[in-house]
């Protein structure tokens, strides 16, 4: 059995990272962003983890007012 790794790595090297994130929030912020951008799940999916929910954030501000 192979060893359990001391850190996670982003490709940019940092240190961190998500390990898991709760399926729930996943299926809502794809709903949230497909709905207001009109993106497939594809490519919802195929943002990074900070990515997709600085869209999340950046739609919210925009729809708040």
């Amino acid at each position: 059995m192979p060893p359990v790794r001391q850190s996670v790595s982003d490709r940019s090297g940092t240190v961190g990272g998500v390990i898991s994130y709760p399926m729930e929030q996943l299926h809502q912020e794809v709903a949230f962003i497909a709905l207001h951008f009109h993106w497939s799940l594809a490519e919802i999916l195929n943002l990074e983890h900070r990515d997709r929910r600085r869209w999340v954030q950046e739609i919210q501000a925009a729809t708040s007012t």
